[in-house]
């Protein structure tokens, strides 16, 4: 074994840094606590309220007048929302988080499994602690240096030992990639393929967001007018009900311009009931319109607001898978340390128990092991990224 120290027990490089961008303090944190991981959740919730089908839609937004268009938008946004069912709502997901940790498999969603990996790592940082602690002690009481080699090395490579267990959660963030790569291929082709797509669709000339946006300023320009027009037949509906009660009296009242006719108060009361008629009819075509002008304003709001938040997910799919594969190679090398420095030792390496416990930096490594258990626990405890500003790896 090479002269200093060994590193053949010490953790992989998993935890990054972030800051917290309330206090301004840097921290250690869980590798998928990421800018990315907290986007796509905001993504999700849009997108999960699309609808599913063309009633939904109609009930949703109200009625258009290409029936075409909407068919290829609800086509579209309901594969979307399907392939959103496939990440999770965390707002529903976060009450199961207890059961994650209890998970002998991963949840289906990516959501989920991202929660239950890091539970996963948590426990295996917790028995790998326990295997070290235990294991070399009970090692460091054997005298026999060529027994104490075989005993390291049934503890770090046998059955349930350190680099199984560490390549067990290797396997588990490898089938992770694999889901999360094949989410994001679906995603980002129902977001920006070239065919079929919410960008394509967007991109016609006609759209539901098109007709949308222009039914919101038509409706607009409909209920001034409405609310104008029911001012004025709520002042004459006033002075006929007011000349009814008050004007017992024979009076000449304007009819058609110039055209003047005898009216009493039966008249005028006739007249009050002719505009009250006219309001009420007008009071319901009002409500109509808003009606119309509020469902499709939730459309463009909607719409408008995904766009806004999914413009970003091909970069932050990049980024974030990037993310998972460094996780993987973290592991990769670990084993490589265990396996590589184990080979590099001899009976004779062990003889001095007590300096071999120093080469190997016992202390530092059960701190670093401790620390992957605390952060990756407080990742699946809530469920959520809370800082999400990257600055280096650690």
């Amino acid at each position: 074994m090479p002269d200093g120290s060994n590193p053949i027990i010490q953790p992989p490089n998993l935890l990054v840094t972030k800051t917290n961008p309330t206090t301004g303090q840097q921290q250690q944190a869980f590798p998928l606590q990421t800018e990315a991981w907290l986007k796509m959740q905001n993504v999700v919730q849009i997108a999960l309220q699309f609808p599913l089908s063309r009633s939904s839609f109609n009930d949703l937004y109200g009625d258009f007048s290409d029936e075409a268009t909407v068919e290829q938008a609800v086509d579209i946004l309901s594969s979307i929302n399907q392939t959103a069912s496939a990440y999770g709502d965390p707002t529903t997901l976060i009450s199961d988080l207890t059961k994650f940790q209890s998970a002998n498999t991963a949840p289906d969603t990516i959501y989920g499994n991202g929660v239950w990996l890091a539970s996963q790592t948590q426990v295996t940082a917790q028995q790998i602690v326990s295997l070290l602690n235990i294991g070399l002690t009970t090692i460091g009481n054997i005298s026999d240096p060529k027994t104490r080699l075989d005993d390291l090395t049934q503890l770090l490579t046998g059955p349930g030992g350190v680099d199984p267990l560490a390549n067990a959660l290797k396997d588990n963030i490898d089938s992770f990639n694999t889901k999360t790569t094949d989410y994001y291929n679906r995603l980002n082709a129902e977001l920006t393929g070239s065919t079929n797509s919410l960008e394509w669709y967007l991109a016609q000339a006609d759209n539901v967001l098109e007709e949308a946006q222009k039914a919101v300023s038509d409706d607009a320009d409909a209920i001034k007018q409405m609310n104008k027009d029911l001012k004025k037949l709520n002042d004459e509906y006033i002075g006929f009900t007011v000349a009814a009660s008050s004007s017992p009296l024979l009076l000449l009242v304007p009819v058609f311009g110039p055209v003047l006719a005898v009216a009493d108060a039966a008249t005028f009361g006739t007249l009050a009931a002719k505009v009250k008629q006219e309001i009420d009819e007008l009071n319901k075509k009002l409500k109509t319109v808003e009606k119309d002008q509020q469902q499709k304003s939730a459309l463009v709001t909607q719409l408008t607001g995904f766009n806004a938040q999914a413009e970003d997910v091909d970069a932050d799919g990049k980024a974030f898978l990037q993310t998972i594969s460094t996780m993987i190679a973290c592991w990769v090398e670990f084993s490589t340390q265990v396996q590589t420095r184990l080979k590099e030792l001899s009976p004779d390496d062990l003889k001095d128990w007590s300096q071999f416990m120093q080469q190997i930096e016992f202390q530092s490594a059960i701190d670093g092991w401790k620390l992957i258990e605390q952060k990756s626990e407080e990742f699946y405890q809530t469920g959520f990224v809370r800082f999400s500003t990257d600055t280096s790896s650690n």
